[in-house]
């Protein structure tokens, strides 16, 4: 990535001040967003994303680390210096102004002359969907049209990069799929670089572009979708963003990458061996929802676990189906303890999905990953 487009955040430190939880303000993070170039962290657990926009735009203090936007070091400059537009809560529209005026603002305060702020204005009104609403004020405004409105704003002064703090959280279906497609198009059109906070995964998979998982000021990874779905870095991303099953045991062996994992449970199941498993050590094997088969049986599931998918099986009952419209939420109650939940067709039938039928769960070993278990 050119250095003289991107905004750089090399080793940042967040103030103990700063950050809202402590154990955030000792986690060193390090990212780059180019122009034209979208990023979102998903927050988990207290993951520091408030606090980190807020210092990468220069409210708060950093403790250490570099800020870079073109390659120019901006870590000491106000924040109207630092080309980087910041939308949040805690920056909202003035309740005293008018739409026109609150986009406005950032040019009044450049001294930029009136008819050219005035095209300015207008120009953004038209891109953002603003025109009917340009003589209101925010407290007549929708969610969806305050979130457009603060955009706008936030572009008046041209910044090269745009930081959003969860602009979603209080906007309906339909709203928040329109804000997607335009941030989208901002990005593409304009060349504009975006980073995005959200707690919720399907603002992170519909902007597209890279995502971060951050749990508590730490980034755990920062790669595409497909990558954080097929290839997880541990089991809090598996598990979190993917939506995968955890299952404990201990590794058994591992021949050629694949580990034979006893699991808690009870049967010995494969897996992929996440870096850093060796045999012998506690484990806990991921596997996602859609990744599982299922066999239902007539009878009692067979104590041996060799019924129709093999000898690597969980016996398990069904003890709960859901219908979620794309497809059918299964949970399994497992024979040796625990719970598993598998993701079928919505167009599977219904008639054998009988409370506590009896069931059999497998999967290929490809599709699972061994990870080795967090010191407690």
């Amino acid at each position: 990535m050119s250095p003289e487009r991107a905004l750089e955040v090399q080793d940042l430190l967040l103030s103990t001040a700063a950050a809202g939880n402590p154990a955030t303000a000792n986690q060193a993070l390090s990212l780059s967003v180019g122009g034209g170039e979208s990023i979102t962290l998903l927050g988990l657990r207290d993951g520091g994303a408030p606090d980190l926009l807020d210092t990468i735009a220069g409210h708060l203090p950093a403790a250490a680390g570099r800020i870079r936007v073109d390659g120019r070091d901006v870590a000491a400059l106000p924040p109207g210096d630092r080309r980087i537009g910041l939308i949040s809560a805690r920056d909202p529209l003035f309740r005293h102004l008018t739409v026109r005026r609150n986009i406005g603002f950032p040019l009044r305060a450049r001294r930029v002359p009136e008819p050219e702020r005035t095209h300015r204005v207008d120009q953004l009104l038209a891109l953002l969907g603003l025109e009917a609403d340009a003589d209101r004020r925010p407290r007549d405004l929708s969610p969806a049209r305050t979130v457009r409105a603060a955009l706008a704003r936030a572009l008046a002064a041209d910044p090269a990069f745009i930081l959003l703090d969860d602009p979603f959280a209080a906007l309906d279906p339909v709203s928040r799929r329109e804000l997607h497609q335009v941030l989208r198009q901002l990005v593409s059109a304009r060349g504009l670089g975006l980073l995005l906070a959200t707690s919720d995964r399907e603002d992170a998979l519909s902007l597209g572009g890279r995502i971060g998982i951050l749990d508590r000021g730490r980034l755990r990874q920062l790669a595409t979708a497909p990558e954080l779905l097929d290839r997880p870095a541990d089991e809090t991303v598996a598990t979190v963003f993917g939506g995968a099953n955890s299952l404990t045991g201990q590794v058994q062996d591992i021949e050629d990458d694949v580990a034979l994992v006893r699991l808690s449970a009870g049967p010995t199941v494969e897996a992929m061996a996440a870096e850093g498993l060796q045999a012998g050590m506690l484990c806990i094997v991921c596997i996602r929802p859609e990744r599982v088969a299922v066999a239902f049986l007539s009878g009692a599931p067979s104590a041996s676990g060799d019924g129709q998918l093999g000898s690597d099986v969980l016996p398990a009952t069904l003890s709960e189906t859901v219908h979620l419209g794309d497809h059918l939420r299964l949970r399994f109650r497992l024979a040796g303890g625990g719970e598993m939940v598998v993701h079928r067709p919505a167009s599977q039938p219904t008639s054998q999905l009988k409370r506590d039928r009896p069931a059999e769960l497998a999967w290929q070993p490809s599709h699972a990953i061994a990870f080795p278990a967090p010191d407690m």
